[in-house]
């Protein structure tokens, strides 16, 4: 076992140097309480998850009691608590997954989309939400995943299943165009289109090594 001077604490991996502030590590026998990465990862692993969750239950329980005690518009009261929770899930994902931008890239694309609807029933149904906002995120999202993809192959593997739930976005966005449920089309049909059409490129376009990469990673 090896441990750090400077920081106190135990490495419980073969390294050299300290990956907690540098330091070149020492060979010990003897165990001491500070154990690295356990314990220093237990005592902060939860804190601002926490923090969060605590918050968001704080700013949706007085949205609440506003629209019981104070006869604040529900609609208005499921818009702040529809917010609430996009913003702390965004964080908790933006804190946990940092090496894969796919979950809190969806995340993104589905709370600006819903929240978007939102507002938009509220202020009287107008349509703009499915016809321009939806269509944009999904078209930002893709550019955003496949250009990661196309600077680092070595992502598709991570990103190309978020991509394939953008695509099954799309196709339900060519569904309410079908059913008129969108009457101005023009940036549903391009959205839907380029998200589509990039999920098709992503395998028509990818080396036998991403493809063999993907059947292990869905055990196939």
């Amino acid at each position: 076992m090896k441990y750090c001077i400077k920081c106190q604490m135990n490495i419980q991996n073969q390294l050299h140097f300290c990956p907690l502030c540098g330091q070149e590590l020492e060979s010990v026998t003897n165990d001491t309480r500070r154990d690295y990465p356990e314990r220093f990862a237990k005592r902060r692993r939860y804190s601002l998850r926490k923090l969060l969750i605590f918050a968001a239950i704080v700013v949706i329980f007085f949205s609440l009691m506003s629209g019981v005690f104070h006869h604040v518009e529900w609609s208005l009261v499921a818009i702040i608590s529809v917010i609430t929770i996009y913003l702390t899930s965004s964080a908790i994902l933006g804190v946990r997954v940092r090496k894969n931008i796919g979950p809190n890239l969806l995340m993104q694309v589905v709370g600006i989309s819903s929240i978007a609807l939102m507002i938009d029933v509220f202020f009287g149904y107008q349509g703009w939400a499915l016809e321009l906002i939806l269509p944009l995120t999904l078209a930002v999202g893709t550019t955003v995943i496949t250009g990661t993809i196309a600077f680092n192959s070595k992502q598709f593997t991570n990103l190309v299943i978020y991509q394939l739930i953008l695509g099954f976005i799309g196709v339900i966005l060519l569904v309410l165009i079908y059913f008129r449920f969108i009457v101005l089309h023009q940036f549903a049909v391009f959205g839907s289109y380029y998200t589509i059409l990039t999920c098709v490129g992503l395998f028509f376009f990818a080396d036998r090594q991403m493809i063999h990469e993907l059947k292990k990673k869905f055990h196939y």
